[in-house]
């Protein structure tokens, strides 16, 4: 049986992914230890070129989410202009602020989520973005996180 093919929404969207690691990486080369020499072969290879059981959207949603996490986190003025030239150039993707939207929500929902705050929490309360209470209120979100994801893992255990 021969391999199934990337879809048309895959291909199309895997397209628009590989030129925003072009236009981060451009970015990027001027900002000293930015890591853009791995981005082609962590991002942009893996989305051009999956390996059929990773030819799906959600695989290509966590690409896209390692990826974006730096550009969402970070700031400076080669982030914003990052962000600039992605929307000049019309790419589907839109600066997102994780740790606001659980916030907001009161709930981790997906691994994804949880992996981004986690990474998230210390650099916001360096950066004094989070109140104490706010990095309070994402610990026990992290904690609960954490105790329904091992629920999950001892029932499939069983």
């Amino acid at each position: 049986m021969p391999a199934k093919k990337p879809s048309g929404k895959y291909l199309a969207r895997a397209t628009a992914f590989a030129q925003a690691i072009d236009v981060g990486t451009a970015i990027a080369k001027t900002v000293p230890g930015s890591g853009w020499e791995e981005w082609n072969d962590l991002f942009k290879r893996p989305a051009l070129e999956p390996e059929p059981a990773f030819a799906t959207l959600s695989s290509l949603a966590y690409l896209e989410d390692a990826f974006f996490t730096h550009w969402n986190d970070a700031s400076g003025e080669h982030i914003e202009s990052f962000w600039q030239r992605l929307a000049e150039r019309g790419l589907p993707f839109q600066r997102k602020d994780i740790v606001r939207e659980v916030l907001s929500r009161g709930r981790i929902r997906t691994e994804m989520e949880y992996q981004s705050i986690v990474d998230a929490l210390a650099i916001q309360r360096q950066l004094e973005r989070l109140s104490h209470d706010e990095a309070e209120h994402l610990n026990r979100m992290v904690g609960e996180f954490e105790q329904r994801a091992n629920r999950a893992h001892r029932s499939r255990s069983r």
